[in-house]
């Protein structure tokens, strides 16, 4: 017993701490992959080896001064940054641990697949966001309840008459139902997404909330976009719709 014990303190804890630690950066980096988080990263690395030039090199004491004033409010300035990346973190570690991942059958992925080929025919616009492993409750709760099975139909009603009083909001399915309709998503941020309309600003606000698969369907041009994870993905073909659903997005992150 004393042997193990000493193998264990001398080595395999190493072994565990590396391997725990890699988990965690890898986990890290796959959520943030694609996101602006990235950008600050690296800007967060320059300040970082600016400072150990500074301080370790150059030697300049107001400069180093200022900095290490910096890095001692920094755990509050990346708790800042970083909220929405870390409100994922911790939601889909909640997911995971409940076995809260959604699933909608082929049966009912065949029915949206079909109503956003004819929205995106007659151009009429759509919003539908499909929940994954964080849950979309608050969202919901904006619109009108429904908890209807999915169905072409149903999903036409909403979004083919432009008069219609949810036809501007977004559907939210979760698992083989329509939880709610005329749902209100946050709008991003993101300069580079206002060449789009407001349905794409609020899919993409969506996505970087939450691990949601949105699926957007331009009322202008008939186009249909994903957004997921935090980036938006243009121009994607009916035959590829199915593929996302089914991998609750991961079939993206080869794009």
């Amino acid at each position: 017993m004393g042997t193990l014990l000493n193998i264990y303190n001398k080595y395999l804890i190493n072994v565990l701490d590396i391997f725990i630690l890699a988990a965690i950066f890898y986990r890290v980096i796959l959520i943030i992959k694609g996101t602006r988080a990235i950008q600050i990263m690296v800007g967060i690395l320059f300040i970082l080896s600016f400072t150990l030039l500074v301080k370790n090199v150059l030697h300049l004491r107001a400069l180093s001064w200022l900095l290490e004033k910096f890095w001692l409010a920094a755990f509050i300035i990346f708790a800042i940054i970083f909220q929405i990346e870390i409100r994922n973190v911790l939601a889909q570690l909640g997911g995971r641990i409940w076995g809260l991942k959604a699933k909608v059958k082929d049966s009912y992925i065949t029915e949206i697949i079909d109503a956003v080929k004819d929205i995106s025919a007659s151009m009429a616009g759509g919003l539908i966001a499909i929940e994954n492993e964080i849950g979309l409750k608050n969202f919901t709760e904006t619109g009108i309840s429904l908890n209807a099975n999915i169905s072409k139909e149903l999903l036409l009603s909403i979004f083919k008459n432009k008069s219609a009083p949810l036809h501007d909001g977004a559907v939210i399915i979760f698992n083989d139902k329509i939880s709610a309709a005329g749902c209100l998503l946050p709008l991003s941020h993101d300069t580079d997404v206002k060449i789009f309309g407001t349905r794409h600003r609020a899919a993409l606000g969506l996505s970087e909330a939450t691990d949601a698969v949105i699926i957007v369907v331009s009322e202008e041009t008939g186009q249909i976009s994903v957004a997921y994870k935090g980036r938006l993905y243009e121009n994607i073909p009916y035959g590829q719709l199915k593929e996302i659903i089914n991998t609750n997005g991961e079939a993206l992150n080869s794009k």
